[in-house]
C-alpha cells in the first residue's frame, strides 16, 4: 500500500472534487437500476455540503496523494433509536466512499476505511453500518474483504 496516501478532514475548498464524486456514484446508481434513480445535475448541493462540513455527526475524510484528493469517505455517527424492542448502539453509517477511477486498487479506500474504523474503536461505536446495491459487485468484494457480512436482506419483487 503506498505510504504517499494521506488521510486528512476534508476542507470547503473539496467541494468540487467531492461533488464530482457524489455525481459519479450517482451515476452508477441511475446505470444499475434506471427505475429507481434519475439522471440529475447538482446531486450534492454546496450549501448542503457546508453544512455536513460543521455538524459533529458526521465524519468527512479525504485521501490525498501528491497533493491531490483522490477519494472520499462520508459517514454519519448514529445512536439507535429509544425501542423497548432494541439495544442502544452507537454506530457509523457510511453514505459514501469513492476513489478516482485512475487511482483505484492501490489502497485509498483502504486507508480511508481503516482510518473510519479506528475512529468507531476510539469512539466505541458498536459497528460500521452501509448499504450496498446488489448491482455493485466491486463494492460488495472490498467490503467483504474488509470483513463486512451481510446483516439482512432488501428484497423485492418488481410489478412493472
Amino acid at each position: 500500500m503506498p505510504e504517499n496516501i494521506k488521510i486528512r478532514n476534508l476542507i470547503y475548498n473539496d467541494y468540487v472534487i467531492v461533488n464530482r464524486g457524489y455525481q459519479t456514484l450517482h451515476s452508477e446508481h441511475v446505470e444499475g437500476r434506471p427505475d429507481i434513480y434519475k439522471e440529475m445535475k447538482d446531486i450534492f448541493l454546496e450549501e448542503e455540503y457546508s453544512k455536513m462540513l460543521t455538524d459533529p455527526d458526521y465524519i468527512m475524510i479525504g485521501a490525498e496523494e501528491d497533493g491531490r484528493l483522490t477519494g472520499f469517505l462520508i459517514a454519519k455517527r448514529k445512536i439507535t433509536p429509544v425501542n423497548p424492542m432494541l439495544h442502544r448502539n452507537r454506530t457509523f453509517f457510511v453514505d459514501a466512499l469513492f476513489v478516482e477511477q485512475d487511482c483505484r486498487r492501490k489502497g485509498t479506500a483502504k486507508r480511508l476505511y481503516e482510518y473510519l474504523a479506528a475512529k468507531a474503536e476510539e469512539e466505541e461505536c458498536a459497528r460500521i453500518d452501509l448499504k450496498v446495491w446488489g448491482f455493485n459487485k466491486g463494492a460488495l468484494a472490498f467490503y467483504q474483504s474488509m470483513g463486512f457480512q451481510i446483516q439482512s436482506y432488501n428484497m423485492e419483487k418488481k410489478l412493472i
